[in-house]
């Protein structure tokens, strides 16, 4: 990184993240989230980097809902991710997966940590209902649907990435299995 003194918005160039580029979305708090269909510049002095975020709020409902319905274990930053959308401080958290703050905080805290998987499972359930996402509890509405989710839900699985995609009203999000 070069700290050479530098004005980054007259030097930035402008990008547009596409399927094949995607914009590499870290202030989400997650690594494995990347979108398309935005712009996005970058000072070739610094690296730094700034996107053009469209319906911030629907993104995040979209990047949660994709959390709690992929198919590997959640991990750490995704168990905070869902905390924050949910607007709980890490006591009031803990207090509803029956587990100390001190663990909360350790699995929060580290990209690989899992919680048990009943407490996860839990979760992924308990989730839509305080969220009031009704897309969510929707998608969960299918009895034989919702049995083949949980089923699928493997600790063998390497994670997800994360991809949303704005189509200029709305977001879609996606999420395939990440490289090894």
């Amino acid at each position: 990184m070069n700290c050479t003194p530098h004005d980054c918005e007259s030097l930035a160039v402008e990008k547009f993240a596409s399927p094949e580029s995607p914009y590499h979305y870290v202030n989400s708090g997650l690594s494995n989230v990347y979108l398309s269909g935005v712009k996005y510049r970058v000072c070739p002095t610094c690296n730094m980097q700034e996107a053009d975020i469209p319906a911030l709020k629907q993104l995040l409902e979209a990047v949660a809902r994709a959390i709690v319905e992929k198919h590997s274990r959640l991990v750490g930053p995704e168990v905070r991710f869902l905390r924050k959308r949910l607007q709980k401080k890490q006591v009031e958290f803990a207090v509803l997966l029956d587990i100390s703050s001190q663990r909360l905080s350790t699995i929060e805290n580290s990209p690989k940590a899992e919680m048990e998987e009943l407490r996860e499972k839990f979760l992924r359930l308990v989730f839509p209902i305080l969220a009031e996402d009704s897309k969510l509890k929707h998608a969960l509405d299918d009895r034989d649907e919702f049995e083949r989710w949980m089923a699928s839900i493997s600790e063998n699985e390497r994670g997800e990435i994360i991809v949303a995609t704005w189509n200029k009203r709305h977001w879609s999000v996606s999420t395939t299995p990440a490289a090894a």
